[in-house]
């Protein structure tokens, strides 16, 4: 994709939209999974815009992990976008363990999808295409077979990746465009 000026936010717009439209139904529930970093941001914003033509009920869930200086904040964040919008929130908190022996980073990640289970509706994230070149390379890193090795998935279960596409220079550039803030 990688357009710029007002192109790259009708084209990554136009995307989502047909990814979208393939699975959902009128009526269903989004469930966006809301850090309040970049990506989820603009994942945010295109679903606002979706969400009248497309017709779907859309909230976000932000999981509070504790493990930041900062973990009040990025959720205060959310709490502002989402009021700001209209969009209901739900702000989760989970406690993860540092001494777990999967590591940290996976103990989070367990408690993440633990309250992704729960949402009702479609969760929707916003990995994107450089996500999954990291998944891979890590995989690889750690001896995966054929299976851990496998792609994620644009549409899994009840997950939808509408981003999953897109790079992360896309994203960057609907940002710019839309002048979205983060953090």
């Amino acid at each position: 994709m990688a357009s710029t000026g007002k192109a790259a936010s009708k084209e990554l717009s136009a995307r989502v939209a047909a990814s979208l439209a393939r699975r959902i139904a009128a009526a269903d529930t989004l469930s966006l999974g809301l850090s309040g970093g970049r990506d989820s941001v603009v994942l945010f914003d295109l679903l606002l815009e979706l969400r009248a033509p497309l017709a779907f009920d859309l909230r976000c869930v932000h999981v509070h992990h504790g493990l930041s200086a900062h973990a009040d904040d990025w959720a205060g964040f959310c709490e502002r976008l989402c009021a700001e919008h209209g969009v209901p929130l739900v702000v989760e908190r989970v406690a993860v363990a540092r001494d777990d022996a999967r590591g940290l980073e996976a103990a989070a990640r367990a408690a993440r999808q633990a309250v992704f289970a729960r949402q009702p509706g479609w969760l929707v994230t916003a990995h994107h295409r450089d996500d999954q070149a990291e998944t891979l390379l890590l995989q690889l890193l750690r001896g995966a077979g054929p299976k851990g090795l496998a792609a994620m998935a644009q549409a899994r279960g009840r997950t939808l990746r509408p981003l999953l596409d897109a790079s992360r220079a896309d994203i960057d550039a609907c940002a710019r465009e839309r002048g979205l803030r983060w953090v």
